[in-house]
């Protein structure tokens, strides 16, 4: 690149403001990207946080940071429903687009950015931090290797969020939990986490059986309660997920437990144990990244624009994602299993 990527930060909520700081941390030794403006409908909110990060230019709009050359890529950290038009004007207008997770409402939304992004010769990139973190990528190291666990035999996944009182977020970041400002329940907003990281480890998903229970003590009756998926792999391997807003894991009773020919591993986000014979079961850390997954995420995304068709996290892998959430959705509903491919036809 001659000149570094000038990034509009559209929505400068909390999603935008670690965006913001990841591209600072990133720029320590990275300096391929740039902000080059803010974008809220909230004025005094925008001039507040711009003035916190000293960026110079705002706009109250997308459409109005869109005229003129100022800027090469736009990041959307809006409420989800708002995506996929952001991200198709801005894709439109021969931007690249790195979007918040998740990147649309379902797979038809996700499909028409995609040829958005085809039509127009520009990159569409999934801000998943989940894929980056440096425990999602030891495992996927150890399931590729197949050191030291031998073959994957099964594995199971727990994540939860229990809130302290009614579900639900405060200030401007109500909408999250509220359907009708365009916010989801757990399965959404945190199962596309979730789903992101077990798609990295164990490749894609082929089936998805999901089965849903709500406590009485779960306030939120117009929200899904505790989501229980049974997951087939394209590699036949059963992974079973739990995701709840009932039930917070703490300690190691969360995360990942992967069981091989060998022997298993127990992950959390902070550290391992490993149960092979001959092997120490003492609590294990990963080896430490450089950058934050934050930061990683927009190191990747210039990577992706810069021409590197490997990188995780496009439009087209997380669309993958979302139709497992999609898919789980609809299982939930009909007390059926989902093929993936039959659903949704090639992703």
């Amino acid at each position: 690149m001659d000149s570094p990527i000038k990034l509009a930060v559209v929505g400068v909520g909390w999603a935008g403001s670690r965006h913001t700081d990841a591209i600072t941390e990133l720029r320590a030794s990275d300096d391929r990207i740039e902000i080059a403006c803010f974008v809220d409908n909230d004025p005094e909110h925008l001039e507040e946080t711009a003035s916190k990060y000293g960026v110079l230019q705002t706009y109250p709009s997308l459409g109005d940071a869109l005229v003129g050359p100022l800027i090469d890529a736009v990041d959307i950290a809006t409420p989800h429903v708002l995506h996929e038009s952001m991200a198709v004007t801005a894709l439109d207008a021969g931007k690249h687009v790195i979007v918040e997770k998740p990147m649309a409402m379902n797979v038809d939304e996700a499909t028409r950015m995609i040829e958005a992004a085809d039509a127009n010769g520009v990159r569409l990139f999934v801000a998943e931090n989940q894929t980056y973190e440096p425990y999602i990528k030891f495992l996927q190291k150890v399931v590729e290797s197949g050191e030291p666990l031998g073959q994957v035999t099964a594995a199971s996944v727990a994540s939860g969020f229990r809130p302290r009182g009614r579900y639900g977020y405060p200030g401007r970041r109500a909408w999250l939990a509220e359907p009708e400002l365009g916010g989801t329940g757990s399965w959404m907003l945190h199962g596309i986490h979730t789903l992101a990281g077990v798609r990295a480890v164990f490749g894609d998903v082929a089936r998805v059986y999901v089965q849903e229970h709500k406590t009485p003590s779960f306030e939120r009756r117009d929200l899904e309660g505790t989501m229980s998926a049974l997951l087939t792999m394209a590699s036949g391997v059963n992974v079973s997920v739990v995701q709840s807003p009932e039930t917070r894991f703490r300690g190691n009773t969360g995360g990942y437990l992967v069981h091989g020919e060998r022997g298993s591993i127990r992950a959390t986000a902070d550290s391992y144990e490993l149960f092979v014979d001959g092997e120490d079961p003492a609590t294990r850390n990963y080896p430490e990244s450089a950058l934050s997954s934050y930061a990683l995420e927009f190191k990747v995304f210039t990577d992706y624009i810069d021409g590197d068709d490997s990188v995780a996290t496009t439009g087209v892998s997380e669309r993958k994602t979302l139709a497992v959430i999609q898919a789980g959705a609809e299982s939930t509903a009909s007390g059926t299993a989902i093929d993936i491919t039959e659903r949704f036809g090639e992703l």
